[in-house]
């Protein structure tokens, strides 16, 4: 079954952030089955609330008018918000527009289910979801959380993927694979360099390693959200005498960069405490077959496979730089590192691939095509 027309209705790069590329990703796929029309949702976090409300006015009524073109559209909206200030942001701009239409939300982040506790959404939330098609969640977990209040038939898990430009050629990493760790072995922190994703607990187990006599090369890359945080890493670099162990490459900006990066490590270290939905640096260091020590929050366990009998890396607690240095030793042993990257390219490649999350959107879309709009 054919629509005459999807609406992508969510945040675009740039500023390249997860969501932003994500939804970018999803429009590329979408458009080469679909007629896709993109509405960019995407402001500047630092904008006061009065500019962002304006500019989803302007949002809302360029949505009103692709919807006058075409009356029978899906919309696919990717950029629905838990926070307090986006959800009443969203109620007062776009949603009015959405009522007794065909529509797929896609919740992006993983405290998505805090809306429904939060005294100042839990209300209206509940009155806003019910008139979408379908809720999608990029990890069961996080569906699973809002089970209280979205029926299953309401609720759709379809996880992220990469470009082909990320995803190394399998002989490739076959090729490393076989070559086996580096000595000493590479360990890379790449992310948005704030202090929630983890980089400051990452340093302290460098720290750690360093001082029982373990050498490992450190490379962090990301751009910073302020220039106090940049010195706050430098200084804690100092702080530790990690200056001939630790390098900042910066924003990795081009995707073969990205992928290099990847392919160059040995071990993918992310030990976010935001509560993270899934980075896609996780599913692009499994894609080149690199393990990964994640913390035990957020939909993070899932994406790696924690509680599986084949992993993709090491389960850590938030904010344990202990935990973190001693997955690193486990993960430094090659026959240990052996296991854990053929785990990592075998997870990506059976769950995360584009023309397996191509096929879930493919399917998602005619259901809901075949079925009536929410009023």
């Amino acid at each position: 079954m054919n629509a005459p027309h999807i609406i992508l209705l969510g945040r675009f790069p740039p500023p390249p952030d997860g969501q932003s590329v994500a939804t970018l990703r999803l429009a590329e796929q979408l458009q080469s089955t679909w007629k896709t029309h993109r509405i960019n949702t995407m402001i500047p976090a630092e904008a006061s609330f009065g500019a962002k409300l304006k500019h989803y006015r302007s949002a809302a009524r360029e949505l009103e008018r692709v919807l006058d073109d075409h009356p029978d559209s899906l919309i696919i909206w990717s950029s629905i918000s838990p926070e307090t200030v986006g959800h009443w942001r969203d109620l007062l701009t776009l949603f009015p527009r959405l009522k007794g239409r065909r529509v797929i939300a896609v919740a992006h982040w993983g405290k998505f289910a805090t809306i429904f506790d939060n005294a100042a959404t839990r209300w209206s939330a509940r009155r806003l979801l019910p008139g979408l098609n379908r809720i999608v969640f990029t990890a069961p977990v996080l569906s699973d959380a809002c089970s209280a209040w979205l029926p299953e038939q309401r609720r759709a898990v379809i996880p992220n993927t990469l470009d082909a430009a990320l995803i190394p050629d399998s002989e490739a990493i076959a090729a490393r694979i076989k070559q086996g760790p580096s000595s000493p072995p590479r360990v890379l922190f790449l992310s948005n360099m704030i202090r929630e994703k983890g980089w400051e607990d990452v340093l302290d187990a460098a720290a750690k390693l360093k001082s029982e006599g373990h050498q490992h090369d450190w490379t962090f890359a990301g751009g910073w959200p302020h220039s106090g945080e940049e010195q706050r890493f430098h200084d804690r670099v100092r702080e530790l005498d990690l200056e001939n162990d630790v390098r900042h490459v910066g924003l990795l900006k081009e995707r073969a960069d990205i992928a290099r990066a990847h392919m160059e490590a040995d071990i993918f270290v992310l030990p976010s405490w935001l509560r993270e939905a899934q980075p896609l640096s996780i599913l692009e260091a499994m894609a080149a077959g690199t393990p990964c020590i994640v913390a035990n929050d957020g939909g993070m366990p899932g994406m790696i496979g924690a509680d599986t009998h084949n992993p993709a890396g090491i389960l850590v607690p938030a904010r344990a730089p202990e935990a973190i240095a001693a997955a690193l030793l486990n993960l430094s042993q090659p026959d240990t590192w052996e296991r854990y990257a053929h785990a990592a390219h075998a997870r990506f490649s059976a769950s995360f691939t584009p023309g397996v999350v191509s096929g879930l959107w493919q399917d998602l879309i005619e259901t809901v095509l075949e079925g009536a709009p929410e009023q």
